[in-house]
């Protein structure tokens, strides 16, 4: 075996180590590939999930040695329901991978929640989806963000076959649609041509006031605020 191939297969069982330990990893784009990993980009190129390749059936005994069981064992039914509702708020263009998908709010989760139980939403039905919620992100089915309440699909829903996919589709379909989201931070506004752009100078025959004599309409001053400025403050 060539010096080559020994190091291909070390660095191999390495990484299957690392996710052997500490399940999907998150890492440099640049780490080189490794064999039945799958890479899942981040949205913003900047890193690279590395997710096992689960064999086909794969049981209980393979999911926990990967250290990725299928769904937390706690309150399994609750938190299915809330990884479902997660899918149907990012993954928005259902024709494209479920991979990465758009951000979802907690105000859209709890609005598909309370229309998936029928009825108006009670005191213990925000306990119960923030708890899902931590389960998810710490097994990477979602990526949930407390301090924004925002969430993402984890990198894990990368795995999901396409025939996965398509009933996910259709249990989407059945799922109430949830209100538009409205994230803490939006997307950068569209740069403006140099076209749109108002000139520097000013028109010939609107010259700008003099620095040295303001007129009757400026500012008042520092030392004297007046009354609107005193609510201002307050």
């Amino acid at each position: 075996m060539s010096t080559e191939a020994v190091e291909r297969r070390l660095h191999n069982a390495l990484w299957w180590a690392k996710v052997q330990s500490a399940g999907p990893l998150e890492v440099d784009p640049d780490t080189p590939a490794v064999a039945g990993l799958t890479r899942a980009v981040a949205p913003d190129g900047s890193s690279v999930w590395l997710v096992p390749t689960l064999p086909s059936g794969a049981g209980h005994g393979v999911l926990d040695e990967l250290n990725a069981p299928p769904v937390a064992v706690e309150q399994p039914n609750e938190t299915a329901r809330i990884l479902a509702i997660c899918v149907a708020c990012c993954w928005t263009d259902r024709s494209a991978p479920a991979w990465p998908g758009s951000t979802g709010t907690l105000a859209q989760i709890r609005s598909v929640y309370a229309g998936m139980r029928g009825r108006p939403e009670q005191s213990s039905d925000l306990t119960l989806i923030i708890g899902s919620l931590r389960r998810l992100h710490a097994t990477h089915w979602l990526l949930w963000n407390d301090k924004a309440g925002e969430v993402r699909l984890g990198p894990r829903v990368i795995t999901w076959t396409a025939a996965d996919l398509s009933t996910l589709r259709d249990l989407c379909r059945h799922l109430p649609d949830p209100p538009p989201p409205v994230l803490s931070t939006q997307p950068p506004a569209e740069p403006v041509s140099d076209t749109a752009l108002p000139t520097a100078t000013a028109p010939p025959d609107t010259a700008l006031p003099s620095a040295t004599a303001p007129s009757d309409t400026a500012l008042p001053s520092a030392t004297a605020p007046s009354g609107d400025e005193g609510e201002a403050d307050e």
